[in-house]
């Protein structure tokens, strides 16, 4: 799970909404908040399109790109047959959802299934928050190739490892594994050949 970095905010109409709601914000009303399309595709492109937990390609490269936006908002039109694929804006920390739903340093954007079936409101630790300023994945994260998954760093604290591995599963790091053989088993072929 790779690094965040969420200091660019493209939406100015969202950025200055959430700077003048101080701590108390409306209720979180999903796709019917007119900033939702704003603040979906501002976060996609702090993800690189990619799932913030997974890594798995959320959308199409050509709808993140800055020239989508004008001063204030994303202005591309996106409909039914756009390659958006089942991603939810999802809330890291379910207990601020309530007061706080529209806060950007809680958001990301996920694939739905890792959102509703796998993360839920499962209580978290800040230890694997992708946009933390301590995050590093080469600190807390190591990859098994023969097995495909992420594990805990064997360089931490047991305690730490024991944090590590409980938000891999919280996250649903591992969740999509299958899918990403197939992405490092075509790499790999692509790398073969060149």
């Amino acid at each position: 799970m790779k690094k965040i970095n969420k200091t660019v905010i493209l939406s100015k109409n969202y950025q200055k909404w959430l700077t003048s709601l101080g701590n108390e914000h409306p209720k979180y009303n999903s796709s019917n908040n007119k900033y939702y399309n704003d603040i979906r595709m501002s976060l996609l492109y702090c993800q690189d399109g990619l799932c913030a937990y997974t890594e798995e390609q959320l959308c199409d490269k050509e709808l993140i790109k800055p020239e989508n936006w004008d001063n204030e908002k994303y202005t591309k039109t996106l409909d039914n047959s756009t390659n958006l694929i089942n991603g939810d804006l999802e809330h890291f920390d379910e207990s601020l959802k309530e007061k706080q739903a529209w806060l950007w340093d809680n958001l990301f954007f996920v694939q739905g299934d890792i959102n509703r079936k796998v993360k839920c409101s499962q209580s978290i630790q800040e230890i694997l928050k992708p946009d933390a300023p301590h995050y590093d994945p080469y600190k807390y994260l190591s990859f098994d190739y023969k097995r495909n998954l992420f594990t805990a760093n064997d360089n931490l604290t047991q305690e730490e490892q024991d944090d590590v591995e409980c938000m891999i599963r919280t996250l649903g790091i591992n969740a999509n594994s299958f899918k990403r053989q197939k992405i490092i088993n075509r790499l790999v072929k692509a790398l073969e050949k060149d």
